[in-house]
């Protein structure tokens, strides 16, 4: 089962720089594994592709069961430079928000997306 990732997590994004930070926080503990593992450089990449330039560096806060990503951006992307319309970044939170990651069955069973996904179905 896919859930959209807004669903267990929320998030913050901004700029340093030429480097972008989104940090992604489970809205509750139970879900930090779940974005450890659905977080990959590759489906991050897909949602931000447009944004992104070099790897993704991935920080771990499992105190707090966040995950902070830092990505550069092209040095023509700066604040006072892009043409993007959100310069500061502070947008991409949002676009990665709404990428769809795998919930592991018994997570989806456990929170109660399958009884929604089947009442949204039957519809």
């Amino acid at each position: 089962m896919n859930v959209l990732l807004h669903e267990i997590a929320h998030a913050r994004a901004g700029d340093k720089g030429n480097l972008n930070t989104v940090s992604v926080i489970a809205r509750e503990p139970r879900w930090y594994p779940v974005l450890r593992e659905a977080l990959t450089p590759d489906r991050v990449r897909g949602a931000l592709a447009d944004r992104m330039r070099g790897p993704l560096t991935v920080h771990r806060l499992d105190t707090v069961h966040a995950l902070v990503l830092v990505f550069a951006r092209s040095s023509e992307d700066t604040v006072t430079t892009s043409l993007h319309v959100d310069t500061h970044g502070k947008t991409l939170a949002s676009l990665l928000l709404g990428t769809e990651i795998p919930l592991p069955p018994e997570a989806g069973a456990q929170a109660g997306f399958w009884s929604r996904a089947s009442t949204a179905s039957s519809r």
